[in-house]
């Protein structure tokens, strides 16, 4: 009787350890793999046929972590080009790549809005905030975007802003990073050359004074002039629809000027583009930024 106890109970010690380890061998009670997923980075290489390394941004999940993307847009990317992945399918890294496996169903681009600045110049000093909303992600702001965003600062009359700790600044800094599509169809294909003359005439048709101008060459134009030609068009509601600013109390007078362009060796035809006049009255907001953007 003693030797049948014993073996009853070695049977139940092993059916309680195989209940223990069976939850670890069943792949269902893993968690089920990323479906319609969405990540960001850099290419960083391209592997014939098909594949893309992908380094990826902090904000998409791994800082700095490399996977492998499997596209059928292969020959339409460029090592160095910011993208978008939307993946349906994923496999964990194996004893053949160190690196996860992402087959996309899409990839497009991440266009990077660079230096948008905002001047404010009221009639006399006035407490403003000023809110972004953002089809995208901020990458770089100066001062520092808060929770608020840019909240409880006066603007003076000559543009000055003065923050609640007391610092000065001239202007509202920001980038971002955007997957919008550019409007070409009208424009300029300008010599790159001639583009420091383009942008002075382009700029005072659209309203900046001269120094709002000024700055706005002197960031722009060491990246221009250089090309062979500047297929270039100011944008306005995909922009401004992408870009949403709020400022408390409104503006009288708004400007907002964004400027899409790409390099090309060859001139290319287009319908020019007309501006419209822009007056300032009362407390006026202007704002100016730009992006270099693939061709369409």
């Amino acid at each position: 009787m003693r030797k049948f106890y014993c073996i009853c109970l070695a049977l139940v010690l092993c059916l309680g350890l195989f209940a223990c380890q069976k939850p670890e061998e069943q792949p269902a009670d893993d968690p089920p793999p990323a479906s319609s997923q969405t990540i960001h980075g850099v290419i960083t290489e391209k592997i014939a046929p098909d594949t893309l390394v992908l380094k990826l941004t902090q904000a998409a999940g791994g800082d700095g972590e490399t996977v492998h993307v499997v596209t059928d847009d292969f020959d339409k990317w460029c090592v160095g080009d910011r993208v978008y992945v939307r993946y349906s399918a994923e496999e964990p890294a194996g004893e053949a790549s160190p690196y996860r496996k992402m087959i996309a169903s899409e990839v497009f681009s991440e266009v990077m809005c660079a230096k948008p600045i905002i001047y404010l110049y009221p009639e006399t000093p006035l407490e403003c905030s000023v809110r972004l909303t953002l089809d995208g992600r901020l990458t770089c702001t100066y001062p520092a975007y808060g929770e608020e965003g840019w909240s409880g600062f006066t603007a003076y009359p000559d543009g000055t802003l003065v923050f609640p700790d007391g610092k000065e600044y001239y202007a509202l800094y920001w980038e971002g990073a955007q997957t919008v599509s550019w409007d070409f169809s009208q424009g300029f294909c300008v010599r790159g050359e001639d583009t420091a003359a383009f942008l002075e005439w382009a700029l005072a048709e659209q309203g900046l004074t001269r120094r709002e101008a000024n700055e706005f060459i002197l960031y722009w134009l060491p990246l221009m002039q250089e090309n062979p030609y500047n297929v270039i068009s100011f944008q306005t509601t995909v922009y401004t629809d992408s870009a949403v600013l709020d400022i408390a109390p409104a503006p009288d007078s708004l400007l907002r000027v964004f400027m899409a362009y790409y390099p090309t060796d060859a001139a290319v035809e287009m319908e020019p583009q007309r501006f419209e006049t822009f007056a300032r009255e009362g407390f006026t907001v202007v704002e100016w930024g730009g992006s270099r953007v693939k061709a369409p």
